[in-house]
């Protein structure tokens, strides 16, 4: 580690994910079958995650492991099929802001369109 950075941990990542979210401790366990007081230890770094566990949040978010270790700051994989204008290594930062936030914003507006539909199926 250089200077007086700090690194990022697991619970400072995880908490991170819950508050973009907009989730509570209680409703962040309920996804993993956890217990609140579990998502608070994990979120003071006093207790670690299971590969597995480590997987699934990963997933469920679609962050990396990498990311949620505080290895690096790119919540996303370098890995991307995006190949058109030269492709991810031609892409200034800017650029790459602009494709996660539509990319984010398509995600965002296709699950609530999904659960609109689920809504209207239980009625």
């Amino acid at each position: 580690m250089m200077g007086d950075e700090l690194m990022a941990t697991f619970g400072n990542r995880l908490r991170e994910i819950r508050l973009a979210k907009n989730l509570t401790q209680k409703e962040f366990a309920n996804l993993f079958k956890l217990s609140e007081s579990a998502i608070g230890m994990y979120e003071r770094d006093e207790r670690e995650p299971s590969f597995k566990l480590a997987n699934e949040i990963a997933d469920h978010f679609e962050v990396s492991t990498d990311f949620l270790f505080g290895r690096t700051d790119n919540s996303r994989s370098e890995e991307t099929n995006l190949s058109f204008y030269g492709g991810p290594g031609e892409y200034t930062e800017d650029e790459i802001e602009v494709i996660e936030d539509a990319l984010r914003r398509y995600r965002d507006m296709k699950n609530k369109l999904l659960n609109q539909i689920e809504d209207n199926k239980k009625k």
